[in-house]
């Protein structure tokens, strides 16, 4: 079950208007997602538990990098390596959106390579094909509905894919509220 927050999340991710954005929002929720997880499994009412726990957890704390948090989760059990490479995964795009000078775009080599990694992804069948042959001899405006096309079907399975994860982790209603 959502939170409204994870609901408005996941709309804002199938909303987006690039692919930058997209992937960027993307990261966005499985950063809160894993946050949620880590506050659930660690907050406690104990005084001493919180007092050694709640400076981990800030942002400025050695649990604040996502890459540090999901080692964590997957050490203890709680999220399966299947969603920690997922995770990482994404991870790696936000990183390389980051350092992109241009538009980041669904049909650009790197990304689709990325995208097809997800095991969300590739346990749905929904492999993400894109070659500049499939362009080739089309016209301009059979160029531009072709990739807009791409753009929200790719979108589309990444929407799938986070809404799959997010099951994933809420099997042990470790997310439900």
């Amino acid at each position: 079950m959502y939170s409204n927050h994870e609901s408005e999340l996941l709309e804002e991710l199938a909303e987006s208007s690039d692919a930058k954005e997209c992937l960027l929002c993307a990261f966005d929720i499985l950063e809160d997602m894993v946050d949620t997880l880590l506050k659930r499994i660690f907050h406690k009412d104990d005084y001493s538990v919180k007092f050694v726990v709640d400076p981990l957890l800030t942002n400025d704390g050695p649990l604040a990098d996502i890459n540090v948090r999901t080692k964590l989760l997957l050490g203890l059990g709680v999220i399966s390596k299947e969603v920690y490479d997922d995770i990482a995964i994404f991870v790696t795009l936000k990183e390389w959106v980051k350092i992109q000078d241009g538009d980041v775009e669904f049909w650009d080599q790197n990304v689709v390579f990325e995208l097809n990694r997800v095991n969300a992804i590739q346990q749905k069948g929904m492999p993400i094909d894109y070659s500049p042959e499939l362009i080739s001899g089309m016209s301009e405006d059979m160029i531009a509905m072709f990739l807009k096309r791409h753009f929200h079907k790719v979108r589309s399975i990444i929407v799938l894919a986070i809404h799959d994860i997010h099951q994933q982790l809420s099997q042990n209603n470790l997310l439900s509220s």
